[in-house]
């Protein structure tokens, strides 16, 4: 067999494990992890956004809770911001709680605001350690795998000016566009009430940007990722419900005896023969190229 052709086998075996990992919409699987602070009104706060005792709470510039959830938010000239205190905190060394807009292949914002995932990672630097997050907003900006963008303050943020508008200070004191801030000092900057998320990035999340592997096809255009956490939905426990206001009705169809205690799970066979191919491929291509 010509290296050519192997390279070409390799490929194709390589684009059908991207095709299987792409078009699992069920409630567990692999996903990527991003991160993002921009103050918008949550997309889980709007109306109509699945079986939910209320939407997500949003606030106002003062940072009080909204009662209004048909007001606009602060990202297009509305009154409404995200709430400081749903920013992630740590329980210990390996354990933490937090919120997160998702997006999950074959599903819509209804399946998945105000549902709760554990995140187990995979990836270093965060290997062995668990989240559990609640959704409170829809990631809907890459489709392309399940996604968890967790909610850091100065983890991120974009061209809109909401957070200057939200606390009166100036844009840049939540960092760079896509970015955020650089390094833990710069949390001082933040409002105060956002600078204890902000240090838990650097932390107990320990500044991971994007955590996951990304192996080139032969093809440019063409990229293998590895997953950077197993996830699965849990029963929403009451330290994320208390903040946000927001339960899904079919938690109770999760079952009865479920908690969200946070288990260390492993990957399913057909998760681990993906991650064994993917490994497989990564190293033969070096070997072909």
């Amino acid at each position: 067999m010509t290296p050519s052709y192997l390279r070409n086998i390799l490929s194709l075996l390589g684009l059908f494990i991207v095709f299987v990992q792409c078009t699992d919409g069920s409630v567990s699987g692999e996903a990527v992890t991003t991160r993002f602070w921009d103050c918008c009104k949550p997309s889980c706060s709007w109306n109509g956004k699945g079986p939910l005792s209320k939407p997500v709470t949003s606030c106002d510039k003062d940072d009080k809770p909204l009662a209004d959830v048909n007001a606009g938010t602060g990202c297009n000239g509305g009154t409404a911001y995200s709430c400081s205190d749903q920013q992630p905190w740590a329980v210990n060394d390996t354990f933490s709680y937090g919120f997160a807009g998702i997006f999950i292949q074959g599903h819509v914002e209804d399946f998945w605001c105000c549902a709760c995932y554990q995140l187990d990672f995979t990836s270093d630097p965060l290997r062995n350690k668990t989240m559990i997050i609640q959704a409170s907003n829809t990631a809907y900006d890459i489709n392309t795998a399940n996604r968890f963008s967790l909610a850091v303050p100065g983890g991120n943020t974009t061209s809109h000016d909401a957070c200057a508008k939200q606390f009166g200070v100036d844009q840049t004191v939540f960092g760079e566009t896509n970015t955020g801030i650089s390094s833990i000092d710069d949390c001082d900057n933040l409002p105060e009430q956002l600078q204890a998320g902000c240090r838990w990035r650097f932390d107990w999340f320990q500044d991971a940007s994007y955590p996951r592997y990304v192996c080139p096809f032969p093809q440019p255009s063409t990229y293998l990722m590895f997953y950077s956490a197993n996830f699965k939905r849990v029963v929403c426990p009451a330290e994320l419900t208390t903040k946000t206001g927001c339960s899904r009705n079919d938690d109770k169809e999760l079952g009865s005896g479920k908690t969200s205690t946070a288990t260390i799970t492993k990957s399913s066979p057909s998760s681990s023969l993906v991650a064994s191919l993917s490994m497989m491929i990564a190293s033969l291509l070096s070997v072909y190229r």
